[in-house]
C-alpha cells in the first residue's frame, strides 16, 4: 500500500495509513516515513497491536537504538524497551501528581553524551481517563519569537543535566527518588538552544523544561526565569497535539523538532502500560 498522511486537527501530527508494524519497511516505506517526521513531527499509527520483539525489529530498521540508564525499566531479555507506566516498582510514569503541578517538557535523551533523534511509543494498557502524551512544535515556537528574540536565542547556549530531572521526579514524590538512582552517574552537557534539523535545516528550540538547567554565562535564578518564560511560550496549547491514547496505539516523534510531555492520571488506581524504543542520535549538532 502506498503510504498515506492524514493531518491532526493541530499544527503538529499526522495519522499514518498503509503501514503495518508487523512488516519490517522497506526503503520507499523508510523514505516515506521519515518526510513524514521531519514534516509533520509526530505520526500516529493506529491498530498496531505488535509483540516487544515486533516493535523492536521494526525500529532497527529506522536506525540504531539506545537503552535506557534505568536498568530496572529495561523489558526482560529485550532491553531496547523501555517500559513506561506505572506497572514496575518504581513506576516511571514522568507524569504530575495532579492537574496543578508542572508538566515536564523535554526532548528524550538531550541530557546524554548521544541524544535521541526519535522515540516511538506502543500502548498496551491504558487508564479509562488522563494519562495523555502532549507534544508541541518547537518550529512553530521558534518562528513565533519575535526578531530580537530569535537573535537572542541564536546566539545562547544551555545547560542540560539528569539533576533537574530528578529534581523535578522529587518532587512529584512517586519515583526517581534517592532510593532509585539512575545507573551511571550525572552528566552535563551544554548545546545550542536552537538547532537545525539535518533533513530541513529549518530551526526549532531544543531544551527542557526541568531537564535543561541553566544558561552559559548567566547566573541561575536569571536563566530559571528565561526557561520558565520559553516553556510557557514554546509549549502554549497553540502550539500543540495532545494524543489520547487507545490500545494499540504507536507514536512516532522526532525529538530534533518536538517536545513532549505526560499528563497527570491515577496512579493509585488505574493502570497505564507503555512500551518505547529509542532511536539513537546519527548526526549530532
Amino acid at each position: 500500500m502506498t503510504v498515506r498522511f492524514i493531518p491532526c486537527d493541530a499544527v503538529i501530527g499526522a495519522e499514518v495509513e498503509g503501514v503495518s508494524l508487523r512488516q519490517l519497511p522497506d526503503e520507499t516505506t523508510i523514505e516515506a516515513v521519515e518526510d513524514g517526521l521531519e514534516h509533520y513531527g509526530v505520526l500516529i499509527f493506529r491498530d498496531q497491536h505488535i509483540t516487544p520483539a515486533e516493535q523492536v525489529a521494526w525500529s532497527r530498521v529506522l536506525g540504531p537504538l539506545a537503552l535506557t540508564q534505568r536498568v530496572s525499566a529495561r523489558l526482560p531479555h529485550l532491553p531496547e524497551i523501555f517500559v513506561v507506566g506505572n506497572t514496575i516498582d518504581p513506576p516511571v510514569t514522568f507524569s504530575p501528581k495532579t492537574e496543578q503541578d508542572d508538566l515536564e517538557w523535554h526532548a528524550d535523551h538531550i541530557h546524554h553524551e548521544v541524544t535521541a533523534r526519535a522515540s516511538m511509543l506502543v500502548a498496551k494498557v491504558t487508564p479509562s481517563r488522563g494519562g495523555d502524551t502532549l507534544f508541541a512544535c518547537m518550529y512553530a515556537a521558534y518562528d513565533h519569537l519575535s526578531p530580537e528574540q530569535q537573535a537572542q536565542v541564536d546566539g545562547l547556549r544551555v545547560i542540560h543535566s539528569v539533576s533537574g530531572l530528578r529534581a523535578y521526579l522529587r518532587g512529584q514524590g512517586h519515583e526517581g527518588t534517592a532510593n532509585q538512582p539512575y545507573e551511571k552517574p550525572d552528566i552535563v552537557v551544554e548545546r545550542p538552544l536552537v538547532r537545525h534539523h539535518p533533513r530541513s535545516d529549518r530551526k526549532g528550540l531544543y531544551f527542557g523544561s526541568h531537564v535543561t538547567i541553566g544558561v552559559v554565562g548567566w547566573h541561575e535564578d536569571q536563566a530559571r526565569r528565561f526557561i520558565r518564560d520559553l516553556t510557557a511560550h514554546a509549549c502554549q496549547p497553540a502550539f500543540q497535539y495532545r494524543h489520547r491514547w487507545l490500545v494499540g496505539d504507536a507514536v512516532l516523534w522526532d525529538n530534533r523538532r518536538v517536545l513532549h510531555a505526560g499528563t497527570v492520571y491515577d496512579l493509585e488506581h488505574e493502570t497505564r502500560l507503555i512500551h518505547r524504543t529509542t532511536f539513537q542520535e546519527t548526526e549530532p549538532f
